[in-house]
């Protein structure tokens, strides 16, 4: 199995997009540096290349990506690579991943003997 480069986050948002002949909004169900899932009624096939404003719910300005290919298509649901978007919109999708993305458990420091307490509850 491919190992990913980037956390997937769970979302749900609007997304606009056209390209290739279609024009269509959707809803976006994860996002990641790369690129988005997304379900639409639109019918798109692999390779298909689109633009899109994806409305984040941080509620700011919509991100353009300029240029994204169609890397998964079943049924209604889309996968998308982004190839093109500003700088400024990469770093706003970066900081949005980046804040949302599952913080992982701290292991809890072990000795010996079994588990060390750090701290207890009420001190």
């Amino acid at each position: 199995m491919e190992q990913r480069y980037s956390e997937r986050i769970p979302v749900a948002c609007g997304v606009v997009f056209a390209g290739n002949g279609v024009i269509g909004e959707g809803r976006v169900i994860d996002v990641s540096l790369p690129g988005c899932l997304m379900e639409s009624s639109e019918a798109m096939k692999i390779g298909d290349y689109i633009r899109l404003r994806l409305f984040l719910p941080d509620r700011s300005a919509p991100l353009n990506i300029l240029l994204a290919v169609v890397r998964r298509a079943e049924g209604n649901l889309v996968g998308l690579e982004f190839i093109r978007s500003s700088q400024d919109d990469q770093m706003r999708l970066s900081r949005f991943v980046r804040k949302h993305a599952p913080i992982h458990e701290m292991p809890a420091r072990c000795w010996a003997g079994g588990v060390e307490l750090l701290a207890a509850a009420g001190e």
